[in-house]
């Protein structure tokens, strides 16, 4: 497993796997990334290095779509891939495999070191100005320019006891202040309620443009109680080095190109929103966040600012599909569930996991009740509201085989299974004025699975090559398919 250790190294992986684009032409930062950026997602293009940006020195830069999809189909995960030790070549469900392994690992402290290249630049006081770095205006109809969309949000209990590295979109206020999503069912909100409870601001850092794999884990469904950092440290087997922030007691990954620090505030609220989310949808208006109060800003000679451009997928947030998926096979294998695989299509933005199971392995009475009960009792059903359950058989990653699966073995009736309204993240479109407010609604699964109480004989068989024809015969047609004249394999 190889261990990048910052995003310079990063950039220069995907060069030699042609899996980055820099673009030297002035792009203006206002609505022309992002719109590059979107066409680059939609047509699965490589990571985009920005080197020349409007109204800004040439020595700042972005680099966009750090972990998209890529067009070429034996590296189609390849950025993500390369976050985390792999070969570029690794498919999903390898790395969902890796992934649903991140729990099992033990977890290594991060290491303290005495400087780092991110203190290269530290500006205070007077010298503070966000606008000095190049934040781009992604979609028209944003609430503002968004600094925080492939970051790490750095904040700790009262006690300090559990520090959490989370991924909370984050947006430019002015000069000194940011504003950010801060919602009380996720680990920063949980946070925040214990300082506001004490009457003290929390105070923050962000970071910008660590090692890959860092804002890739940030953004996954770690407990609370355990710090992400602690996570990387256990998948790499070696702590993350991190050095000691300006103005705010926190420490920070000392690979970054950017650390921004201060305090959220407990009484100051600011307009937040709306934003082109990963649904594929806007949010709607804005709403009032807390104000993220900034005391320094430090980073390194000719800094990288890291920037996705959400929508409609497939883009960036194929990361999360894979790790959310990894999240959802470490449960049903910690329940002792026979689920073999799990899957959440690209397209799907989150909201359909897909799993293949062994129906034989199976010793309770209602498979699909339990595999509803391990899922929407976790933090991670919270962002799943559908699953789909197939037979050992189907690859979950084939679509003509699901769809054919999903259309003639699920019964309109006893196959679909309506569970009562549970927590669910509020940014589906699909959801109530209520629903959203409620944080609550329905779930479903539909079952792909012929009943167990049907006779062997009478359970359909595939009509397909390996099932109804001679092994002994496939071979004789494989072997003179060309001299059938056949130019195609």
């Amino acid at each position: 497993m190889k261990h990048i250790k910052d995003l310079r190294e990063f950039i220069n992986k995907l060069e030699k796997e042609d899996l980055v684009h820099i673009v030297d032409e002035e792009v203006d930062w206002n609505l022309e990334i992002g719109a590059i950026l979107r066409i680059v997602n939609e047509k699965k293009g490589p990571a985009v290095l920005f080197t020349n940006i409007k109204d800004y020195p040439k020595e700042w830069r972005i680099l966009g779509t750090p972990v998209g999809a890529s067009s070429p189909e034996d590296k189609l995960y390849g950025r993500i891939a390369i976050s985390l030790g792999l070969e570029p070549d690794a498919n999903a469900v390898e790395i969902i495999e890796q992934l649903s392994t991140l729990r099992d690992h033990k977890l290594i402290s991060p290491k303290v070191v005495a400087t780092a290249k991110c203190k290269e630049n530290i500006l205070l006081g007077e010298n503070i100005n966000l606008l000095k770095i190049p934040i781009p205006y992604l979609h028209d109809g944003d609430g503002g320019r968004y600094i925080g969309t492939w970051h790490t949000v750095i904040t700790k209990t009262v006690d300090g006891k559990f520090v959490n590295w989370g991924m909370y979109r984050v947006m430019l206020h002015d000069e000194k202040t940011l504003t950010g999503l801060v919602v009380p069912t996720q680990h920063i909100g949980m946070q925040f309620a214990q300082w506001k409870e004490k009457n003290q601001d929390m105070p923050f850092a962000i970071v910008i443009g660590t090692e890959p794999a860092i804002p890739l884990i940030s953004s996954m469904n770690v407990p609370y109680g355990i710090c992400e950092g602690d996570v990387v440290g256990g998948y790499f087997g070696e702590g993350v080095e991190v050095v000691q922030c300006e103005t705010v007691d926190l420490q920070v990954p000392a690979s970054a190109e950017i650390v921004i620090e201060g305090h959220v505030s407990i009484n100051e609220l600011c307009d937040e929103g709306p934003f082109g989310e990963y649904t594929g949808f806007m949010t709607f208006a804005s709403k009032q966040q807390p104000a993220f109060h900034v005391s320094a800003i430090t980073h390194r000679n000719n800094p990288i600012l890291t920037v996705v451009c959400p929508g409609k997928p497939i883009d960036d947030h194929v990361c999360m599909s894979l790790s959310l998926a990894g999240d959802a096979l470490n449960i049903f294998r910690y329940k002792n569930l026979p689920v073999l695989k799990t899957y959440i299509p690209p397209t799907a933005a989150l909201h359909l996991l897909i799993i293949t199971v062994d129906k034989q392995l199976y010793k309770g009475e209602d498979l699909i009740a339990d595999i509803a009960k391990a899922i929407w009792t976790d933090k991670v059903g919270t962002l799943i509201p559908k699953i789909i359950v197939l037979d050992k058989d189907v690859d979950p990653m084939n679509m003509d085989d699901v769809i054919w699966s999903f259309s003639t073995k699920c019964h309109p009736e006893r196959g679909t299974r309506i569970f009562p309204p549970t927590a669910v993240f509020p940014l589906s479109p699909y959801l109530s004025k209520q629903e959203k407010h409620e944080r609550k609604s329905a779930t479903i699964i539909y079952d792909c699975t012929f009943p167990n109480d049907w006779e062997s004989d009478f359970i359909p068989q595939k009509v397909v090559l390996e099932s109804l024809w001679p092994e002994e015969i496939q071979k004789k047609v494989e072997a003179k398919w060309e001299k059938y004249g056949f130019s195609f394999k």
